[in-house]
């Protein structure tokens, strides 16, 4: 969840580890703090604020300091409120090493029991100190960090990512890697280390993911791997980021929620040309033949995933089912791992995650291996560890997404899970040619569908200034458009704190009727469907009740709009495809609700972008 950043070479580190932790922050921000050791100094420079990064900044300004040697972090609390003297950086006891951490060290309390009764003192509640201090008692035994910390970690349990250095050798920073994210920016005379790499673009692209059980060397000249699984120094091939810094920056925008909602036509229509070829056919070229030839055999397909990943996964599970005519299923990752699912090596494992790190579809992708289903990782960020460890994986290429709500990596998702279950019915020949074309040519109108009610969207700005001091919403839809309920409802929930809830429609009468009055706006996504007379009795019967509809339909459709309070249209598509599109209205309504609220859209209470921790 936390960001980490580290720097060693010819810069003033502070300004690189501040602009990296602008970068990094919407990991975490409860607290943020960076340790350096000033030139020809030999006390650590350590500054740590409670918050925002904002407030570290402030406090910075105080101080003029040269060092080209640093660590920083912003924190998202795991262990211990939301502090300064819970804030990273830690330094051990013995005032020597000082250390950032990502991740969970979960026999912290027993190894704090241990320390205390060797007499070190803790400051923190954190699990963090203690590893710095445990790194610290080896080190007093050894004269090397590197073989301190090659110990320490085989005692510490749990999953996270390290990076520290000590004040003793000013020009070596280490970093370990357990699970947690951790990736390594090459330069001339300098080299970083970051949480992602989002952080490093302004400085270089040319980068190193570290694999799990990587333990890191890094001077200003050199980068050195050592990997406790094989006892042996190693050679991590380096690879080039393709995404651009400006995507990575507002450009103008007040939110990076707002600017990635209007990057949707642009991710999509890079998706598409990508992936269908002049001929019209479907070509994932991240899929090698074997694995082509395992989907024609495949029996069953898991979707696996969090959070909105998950909605996209309900999604591409109904086309696989109508399309492929395999029997799939969608599970929230956190149940998968925790299950004992029935898989053998006719199974296809789907995980679905934008960071390609999220630690329960990671520990989900483990499970699925362990039994011998084969396995697909659609993810966002190429080199990342689901990505890596997958038997194949599709990449999204939707760019860094900032905004902890995800807009555009949802809509890259269900594009990827809909051409996969189009190739998939198509090299399994369960769809007829003639309705494969159609769909392919109605997938490739999405991109201009997507600008178009983008360039209307505003309209539904009177929508949320009528709605926006309501507290309660509830979210129906039918077919594949109950996961966009499910989604819209999320979105609401994540920025603006209201509390919604998402609902088959179909289920109404069994519970949540109960809830409609004059007070709480209900919001039916009722586009052309196969369902669409059963989703207009639904409506009927809100109304009949005195509630308040908020409804997206299909252009054209004049019984709906004179039923609803207020409409919202999208053009006409096929149903399967539908819920690109009507999502996007339910994106901006939460954004403008919570824009009128005064939230944080990009960093909601409590909520950090990749959650690596379970």
């Amino acid at each position: 969840m936390c960001g980490i950043i580290g720097y060693i070479g010819y810069r003033d580190a502070i300004p690189v580890l501040v602009n990296g932790l602008e970068k990094l922050e919407y990991r975490g921000y409860d607290s943020a703090g960076i340790a350096c050791l000033p030139h020809q100094k030999e006390r650590f420079f350590v500054i740590k604020e409670k918050g925002k990064l904002s407030a570290l900044k402030e406090k910075l300004g105080d101080f003029s300091v040269e060092a080209h040697l640093g660590i920083g972090h912003t924190r998202w609390a795991t262990h211990g409120e939301p502090s300064r003297v819970n804030a990273h950086p830690h330094i051990d006891a013995a005032g020597k090493i000082a250390l950032v951490h990502n991740g969970i060290i979960e026999n912290y309390a027993t190894l704090k029991n241990i320390l205390q009764k060797k007499g070190m003192r803790f400051l923190s509640q954190t699990d963090t100190e203690v590893g710095a201090n445990l790194i610290g008692l080896h080190y007093h035994k050894t004269p090397k960090l590197f073989d301190a910390v090659q110990r320490a970690v085989s005692e510490l349990h749990g999953f996270f990512s390290l990076v520290l250095f000590t004040k003793e050798d000013p020009e070596t920073l280490i970093a370990y890697k357990r699970s947690n994210p951790l990736v390594i920016g090459l330069g001339q005379r300098e080299n970083f280390i970051a949480s992602d790499v989002t952080a490093l673009l302004p400085y270089t692209r040319e980068v190193i993911y570290l694999e799990d059980e990587d333990l890191a060397v890094i001077t200003a000249k050199e980068v050195s791997i050592y990997s406790l699984k094989t006892r042996s120094w190693v050679k991590r091939r380096s690879s080039t980021v393709n995404w651009d810094v400006a995507q990575a920056q507002k450009q103008g925008f007040p939110h990076f929620m707002l600017k990635e909602m209007y990057e949707q036509p642009d991710v999509l229509k890079t998706i598409l040309n990508k992936r269908i070829q002049k001929n019209g056919e479907i070509f994932f070229d991240t899929l090698s033949k074997k694995f082509q030839t395992q989907l024609k055999n495949i029996e069953r397909v898991s979707m696996i995933s969090c959070g909105t990943a998950y909605h996209a996964g309900l999604v591409g599970s109904i086309a696989i089912e109508k399309y492929a005519k395999i029997s799939c299923r969608t599970q929230v990752s956190s149940e998968f791992r925790y299950g004992d699912s029935l898989l053998n090596k006719k199974d296809l494992v789907v995980l679905i995650t934008q960071s390609g790190e999220t630690a329960d579809t990671l520990a989900a992708l483990r499970e699925a291996k362990a039994k011998g289903a084969a396995t697909l990782a659609i993810v966002n960020v190429v080199g990342s560890t689901i990505a890596r460890e997958a038997d194949a994986v599709i990449y999204t290429h939707a760019g860094p997404e900032i905004g902890v709500a995800s807009t555009k990596a949802y809509t890259a998702q269900l594009a990827t899970l809909l051409l996969l279950a189009f190739y998939m019915a198509k090299i399994r020949r369960t769809i007829a040619d003639a309705d494969f074309k159609k769909l392919i040519k109605e997938i490739k109108k999405i991109p201009q569908h997507c600008a178009k009610i983008l360039k209307e969207i505003k309209k539904f700005e009177t929508c949320a200034q009528k709605h926006y001091t309501r507290r309660n919403f509830l979210y129906l839809g039918r077919g594949c458009n109950y996961p966009t309920a499910l989604e819209g409802a999320l979105k609401l929930k994540e920025i603006s704190y209201a509390h919604a809830h998402g609902y088959a429609a179909g289920e109404m009468k069994h519970g949540p009727i109960a809830l409609i009055d004059h007070e709480q706006p209900v919001i039916c996504i009722a586009s052309n469907s196969f369902t669409i007379d059963k989703m207009i009795s639904n409506i009927q019967e809100i109304r009949a009740r005195d509630g308040i509809v908020i409804a997206i339909g299909t252009e054209g459709h004049r019984e709906l709009e004179k039923m609803a309070d207020d409409f919202f249209s999208v053009p006409a598509v096929p149903e399967i495809l539908s819920p690109i599109l009507t999502v996007i209205p339910l994106q901006f309504f939460a954004y403008k609700i919570a824009v009128l609220n005064g939230r944080d859209v990009d960093q909601p209470r409590n909520l950090a972008k990749s959650v690596t921790v379970e």
